[in-house]
């Protein structure tokens, strides 16, 4: 009874070389690549910016580019906009027994 429940398993003898892993891995770098251009473009163009300047660079600046337009025209950016939109009224947010928040940009006080 006691050899039901030992541990650990009987593994193969072999095992693949490592194609599995690796066709697996490409995989889910594939989708998260394609998510993010569909459904981030703006990621894109900010990635192409902190590339050093070149005539490639700037080709590649104006397909982002455009590709965050036609994104925005269609509504592929409303999930991420709305996401953003909430992520900053909660930095915002004014919590009990706290200061306003100073914004960098405007050294303004912050209005929830």
């Amino acid at each position: 009874m006691s050899d039901l429940y030992e541990f650990p398993a009987d593994l193969p003898g072999q095992g693949d070389d490592g194609q599995a892993t690796l066709k697996w891995t490409g995989t889910i770098v594939a989708i998260a690549t394609l998510g993010l251009a569909l459904f981030n473009p703006n990621a894109i163009s900010g990635w192409v910016d902190d590339l050093p300047p070149g005539p490639t660079n700037v080709r590649l600046t104006a397909i982002g580019e455009s590709w965050a337009e036609t994104a925005g025209r269609i509504g592929l950016g409303t999930g991420h906009a709305k996401l953003h939109a909430a992520w900053k009224s909660a930095e915002r947010t004014d919590w009990k027994g706290r200061q306003p928040v100073e914004m960098a940009a405007t050294d303004q006080p912050a209005t929830p």
